[in-house]
């Protein structure tokens, strides 16, 4: 490395590295006359003025192991910068001394040199058995299909709800809920001040309720494979206004689709249940309260409701109009979905140890994502989880962590393995392109290097997918969206 640091390497398991860093005797005492210099400076003793107190007076006052102390621990904050910022090691997260600091406070002396022992998480490198000319199958979107799925939706966030006068909860009704959680600290009723979010026609809508601690009041669409709240609109049906009933409780019934738990378990179910979405977990553990029950009223797709909800006289022409935006819409969702179902493959038979560094910071990423999924279903992201949700939720992060993590090094080594590069003048451009989406604060934060070496790697996994589909084939088969009757929306009553 360029400076007079002398490394040794060696690796050590789970992508770490071990160093041996020889601190030459030179700079050992450059740090010493250093800090003697500062604390002459800054310590004030009586007698002497501020920042003229010779060096024995400060040996004398301080004592010359303290000293010796305040040397060493700059000693090692320097050393530890300078060797995290070698790009030729590419070290990631913090150095780990693996002394004491107790004994190279014994070892320590101006004037000799200082041997420290480190370790670091290093990149891992993947090993993939195949990648290239690999059979991929994936499903597909049809222009149609989606055209169907829209319209729909506009029709059905067009519609309006009626009270209906029975008592028991059918298919195709609009429960009106209350869902509470047993670890909130605040009563149950709703609140009925708070207003409800309105979401966009076009996506699956937000639930929206009154919230109030972990307590929640909305409109659920009792409809065949709800979107969100599946095993909710299961529990609801057949339930009575008036009527409470456990989530877990229910869903543990014998012949249940969604149990937990029994006699039929196949080994390894309790395995199996540590990959359920937290949020499923979460709603398992509450209580739901049927307050009431609704008709829904859809307005027919004719020329009136074209001209209500678009530009366009005619629904001839409105669909036409929509059809265009969605053939681009759906070449893009079907390139994510052969990009997904490509690297997918590629990560069952890569072999790689990963860095805790590495997963920590995909942890930050998916905790932010399953926060946004909260309140997407309408959940309080901030709810006071008991000790077996909050395990099985990081249970759940961890493992997508994991596997956002893998997706990134089986790009990264078939851009090593076909040596792809990225020119200087794409990334300078790039790296702009970066700089131009921060303000100045938070552009003048980034470290310039390490900028850098973070977009490149992410153009050259671009590069790695686009070889990728170049160089495999995909068996394609179409699926079809959800109508939207069955999108599974709740809202405000």
């Amino acid at each position: 490395m360029a400076s007079d640091l002398q490394v040794k390497t060696s690796p050590r398991p789970q992508s770490r590295l071990a160093l041996e860093v020889l601190v030459p005797a030179e700079r050992c005492q450059r740090s010493y006359d250093k800090a003697l210099r500062n604390l002459c400076r800054t310590v004030r003793l009586p007698g002497f003025r501020p920042g003229r107190v010779p060096q024995t007076a400060v040996l004398q006052q301080l004592g010359t192991q303290q000293v010796w102390i305040t040397v060493l621990e700059q000693l090692l904050e320097d050393t530890a910068r300078e060797v995290l910022n070698d790009e030729d090691l590419d070290l990631l997260g913090k150095l780990q001394l693996q002394d004491s600091f107790d004994a190279l406070a014994q070892q320590f002396k101006p004037g000799e040199s200082l041997i420290l022992n480190m370790e670091a998480d290093v990149r891992p490198n993947a090993t993939l058995k195949a990648y290239r000319d690999l059979d991929v199958e994936v499903e597909e979107l049809s222009v149609e299909d989606l055209l169907e799925d829209v319209l729909e939706r506009e029709r059905f966030s067009a519609s309006t709800t009626v009270p209906v006068e029975k008592t028991t909860a059918e298919m195709g009704d609009v429960a009106v809920v209350h869902f509470s959680l047993p670890s909130m600290d605040k009563p149950d009723e709703p609140d009925e001040s708070d207003e409800a979010d309105q979401s966009d026609g076009d996506v699956v809508p937000a639930p929206v309720s009154r919230d109030v601690g972990n307590s929640q009041t909305f409109d659920l669409d009792l409809v065949e494979n709800h979107e969100v709240l599946p095993k909710v609109v299961s529990l609801i049906v057949g339930m009575t206004v008036g009527e409470t009933k456990a989530i877990v409780e229910d869903t543990d019934e014998p012949g249940n689709g969604d149990k937990k738990g029994g006699e039929n378990d196949s080994p390894g179910q309790e395995d199996a249940d540590q990959d359920n979405d937290p949020i499923d977990e979460l709603m398992d553990n509450g209580s739901i309260t049927l307050c009431g029950l609704k008709a829904r009223q859809l307005p027919y797709l004719d020329d009136v409701f074209a001209q209500k909800v678009s530009e366009f006289a005619t629904m001839a022409q409105w669909k036409d109009a929509l059809r265009r935006k969605l053939e681009i819409r759906v070449r893009e969702e079907n390139k994510d979905n052969r990009q997904d179902a490509l690297v997918n493959l590629l990560c069952e038979d890569m072999e790689v140890e990963l860095p805790q560094s590495l997963l920590e910071q995909e942890m930050e990423g998916v905790t932010e994502d399953f926060r946004n999924e909260c309140r997407a279903r309408g959940l309080n992201s901030d709810l006071k989880l008991n000790d077996e949700l909050q395990e099985k939720a990081e249970a759940f992060k961890s493992k997508e962590a994991r596997h956002r993590l893998q997706r990134k090094l089986a790009l990264e080594a078939v851009a090593k393995a076909e040596q792809l590069t990225v020119a200087d003048t794409e990334l300078d451009e790039r790296v702009r392109a970066m700089r131009r989406q921060l303000n100045s604060k938070q552009a003048r934060k980034l470290n310039p290097v390490k900028l850098r070496v973070f977009v490149k790697r992410d153009l050259l996994r671009e590069k790695a997918m686009a070889w990728l589909e170049e160089h495999n084939t995909f068996k394609v088969q179409e699926t079809q969206s959800n109508p939207a009757p069955e999108l599974g929306s709740t809202t405000a009553d």
